[in-house]
């Protein structure tokens, strides 16, 4: 039989970096092993258990008391996180949890939780009562990154039977939370109504339900070698995915390639989230611009044959005109971007007049020999739409002379070698469009 300890004595040779190990920390049978459990193997100078007290339930203050003493009476530091989900359902209180724990994450942490082969048990089958896909259906990963840690589960492989003798044996006591019992909540009607007809009938349902979640997680990480090898001729950029290399894809592989790039970018896409996502961007003649709302900050928009990740609030920051300082070597931040400087400072200790477009503006680029309207320039480049009001323009007092990143007016030409780049934010924060 499986031991707790002895499955927690291997993780310092799995994570040699660690400098923090976090112990989410309810105070129920599971997490209560989980923390005895570690302080048997694991150092106590680098443990921290962590109690999330949601403000749902009277006796929460009681819990948190307990958690406390009990984990001073294993000389394990103690950390309490409030915080106030959206609602009293259990997704609205697992998110809350989540957040909480990620902000807590540094470079180097290890967060456990005591997740048992019950838990992933019934996550499978709610999944696939959900009609999860692959994905879905490999349930909880062992390991994944939270914040700026990661968060590994060391119980799966356990059932929750052989957690509850462990503690018996060791005269444990441990909190009993009311909202377990809701059997209007989903996952508690699986675990009290459902999944013990299946065990009654099929006694080693629970071990098979593990390991098909296995054999799912595998076959998501095949799907996920695919999809890398597919990005490399679609993804022009994190950000921007090629439709024509999309197109010499099969449906299924365009499909899995949609679902890992936004899935990178934490998106996860639902069934029919993909149909709706394929009828407005991939089917019809002509891929004329649209725009489909992905989440409320991130938005997936097509322009010329690509499709683009963006998010709003990249340009929350008012635009301000107004002069501007270029310094050889320099980056400047602005609304939206960075205004990268190179060459020769202009004259006039080089200060030149930032503004944005308005609307009408001409100019002269050098060598062309006639006129054009900023806006056909935009176009004639490739510049999205939602990029050009926020496209830096350097001016005098006639008008524009440099259009960073793609050309001078013919004024400008011969008087400074100086060279401007600009590189609008991309999801990560960091350029993405040049």
């Amino acid at each position: 039989m499986k031991d707790p300890v002895a499955l927690l004595a291997r993780l310092p040779g799995r994570f040699p970096d660690a400098k923090r190990w976090l112990i989410a920390y309810s105070g129920g049978l599971d997490s209560q092993v989980l923390l005895t459990a570690a302080a048997e193997v694991l150092p106590h100078a680098q443990l921290l258990a962590v109690h999330v007290h949601h403000g749902l339930q009277a006796a929460g203050d009681d819990w948190a008391a307990s958690c406390q003493h009990h984990s001073s009476e294993l000389n394990i530091d103690f950390q309490l996180c409030r915080v106030a989900p959206q609602s009293s359902s259990e997704a609205a209180a697992r998110d809350a949890r989540y957040q909480a724990f990620a902000t807590l994450m540094q470079p180097g942490d290890v967060l456990l939780m005591a997740h048992h082969a019950n838990d992933q048990a019934e996550t499978l089958l709610y999944r696939l009562i959900r009609g999860a896909g692959v994905a879905g259906l490999s349930a909880m990963p062992v390991e994944r990154p939270l914040g700026q840690g990661k968060l590994v589960r060391p119980f799966l492989s356990l059932s929750r039977s052989v957690l509850e003798s462990w503690a018996r044996q060791r005269e444990l006591d441990w909190v009993e939370d009311p909202s377990n019992a809701y059997q209007q909540y989903a996952r508690n009607y699986l675990r009290h109504q459902v999944m013990p007809v299946i065990t009654q009938r099929w006694p080693g349902a629970v071990t098979q339900f593990v390991e098909t979640a296995g054999y799912m997680a595998e076959a998501r990480e095949l799907l996920d070698v695919l999809a890398e090898q597919d990005a490399v001729s679609c993804l022009e950029s994190p950000e921007v995915l090629q439709l024509p290399p999309l197109f010499q894809l099969s449906e299924t592989r365009q499909n899995n390639l949609l679902r890992y790039w936004l899935r990178s970018h934490q998106c996860v896409l639902g069934t029919e989230s993909l149909h709706q996502l394929r009828r407005q961007f991939l089917q019809g003649k002509g891929n004329p611009e649209r725009l489909l709302q992905l989440q409320p900050d991130l938005h997936l928009r097509t322009y010329r044959e690509r499709l683009f990740l963006w998010r709003p609030s990249v340009l929350s920051t008012c635009l301000t005109a107004g002069p501007l300082t270029l310094q050889p070597g320099s980056a400047i931040s602005l609304a939206g971007g960075v205004l990268r400087i190179d060459g020769d400072a202009p004259g006039q200790n080089g200060i030149m007049q930032l503004k944005y477009r308005q609307g009408g503006e001409q100019l002269h680029p050098a060598g062309r020999g006639v006129g054009v309207s900023l806006s056909k320039l935009f176009q004639e480049v490739g510049v999205p739409p939602w990029l050009r009001d926020s496209w830096p323009l350097l001016c005098d007092d006639k008008g524009i002379l440099v259009v960073p990143g793609i050309c001078e007016d013919q004024r400008w030409q011969g008087k400074s070698n100086l060279s401007c780049l600009w590189q609008p934010f991309g999801l990560s924060g960091e350029p993405f469009f040049c």
